[in-house]
């Protein structure tokens, strides 16, 4: 049974790193000359998945104990001064605030605005076609309610 896996990366040369976790496999690290290699110095910056393997306690192969999904970026010390990160500094490179509505957490507080958010901005047309279809049917349906008296009154000339 293996152990905790591990992976050392030469930053020189190493893999290119998997664009999804399912194409990350014990493959990546072969030093062959069959897998792509890249210099971190030269890009600057990669993204990708990278697997962690252990050696087999058994033979001397080695087992895929684990993924790790990374993105590595390499600045110049006046670009490190520039967006800090680590212990007692501001967390690396934070995604934007979400824009959520008004009724997204307090929904239950008023829900006729939670309604108005949900209901009105993804349905508006639908709902003025519907209102206009119901007036027209309300007006024929006066329509043919009122017409029998109209008629009676005037084949009697009443």
């Amino acid at each position: 049974m293996a152990g905790v896996g591990s992976l050392t990366l030469d930053l020189n040369r190493f893999p290119r790193g998997a664009k999804s976790s399912k194409l990350c496999t014990l493959n990546m690290l072969k030093t062959d000359g069959s897998v792509p290699q890249m210099s971190l110095f030269k890009h600057k910056r990669v993204k990708g998945w990278w697997p962690f393997a252990a050696k087999n306690e058994g033979d001397e192969g080695q087992v895929l104990t684990g993924k790790v999904e990374a993105e590595l970026h390499l600045f110049t010390k006046e670009e490190a001064e520039k967006h800090p990160a680590g212990l007692g500094r501001n967390e690396p490179d934070p995604l934007e605030k979400p824009n959520r509505p008004d009724s997204s957490f307090v929904w239950f507080l008023n829900p006729l605005k939670s309604l108005r958010y949900i209901l009105w901005h993804n349905y508006k047309w639908v709902i003025v076609k519907i209102i206009i279809i119901l007036l027209l049917a309300a007006i024929l349906v006066l329509f043919f309610y009122s017409m029998p008296g109209y008629t009676v009154k005037k084949i009697f000339n009443a």
